[in-house]
């Protein structure tokens, strides 16, 4: 699916809030791979990123057509520092009506309001495409995203102990949490 919106940052920058495209494979995975190692809120670690360019490529031109998943990345002077994106949880008709949502933001631009204008453009496409549930997991010490969640409506429903476990042996609970649209 298709998405263009600039927006102005806190700080008073611009930012374009996008559809990455193919021609994009190579920023995106350099993102994930910061993301993944600037916080503990990652499924993954750096080193666990085995996408190519050419994987990545087609996953995007992938997401791009497909009507039921939307991925929106946000650019601010030419580089892009954040992503998130919505997929349907199932095709069959008992799940279809739900989504799954993520969202990842390099932390030089934390606190610049591009988390809240990705999540709230994503539950905005997310009724447009006429899901009635937004899901998302996230980690129990994230307490920036659980905040940002909560004040766009995501109330938890669930606690997943020791979902995450780190190469160090400590583990994290996960907070599962959802938006009726």
């Amino acid at each position: 699916m298709i998405y263009k919106q600039p927006i102005q940052l806190k700080d008073g920058r611009e930012c374009l809030l996008r559809h990455p495209t193919a021609q994009d494979a190579k920023s995106i995975l350099h993102h994930l791979v910061i993301t993944s190692g600037e916080t503990d809120f990652m499924l993954r670690y750096p080193d666990e990123i085995k996408m190519t360019i050419q994987m990545e490529e087609s996953y995007l031109a992938k997401v791009e057509k497909e009507p039921r998943s939307l991925m929106i990345c946000a650019e601010v002077e030419g580089k892009i520092v954040a992503n998130g994106g919505i997929d349907p949880v199932g095709s069959c008709d008992r799940g279809k009506h739900r989504a799954v949502f993520g969202v990842s933001i390099q932390k030089a631009y934390w606190g610049l309001g591009i988390g809240s204008a990705i999540t709230r453009a994503l539950i905005n496409k997310a009724k447009e495409m006429g899901y009635e549930q937004l899901e998302l997991e996230v980690v129990a010490s994230n307490e920036r995203g659980i905040g940002l969640y909560k004040k766009l409506g995501f109330e938890a429903y669930g606690l997943r102990k020791k979902s995450f476990k780190y190469r160090d042996g400590h583990y994290e609970d996960e907070y599962l949490m959802s938006l009726n649209l």
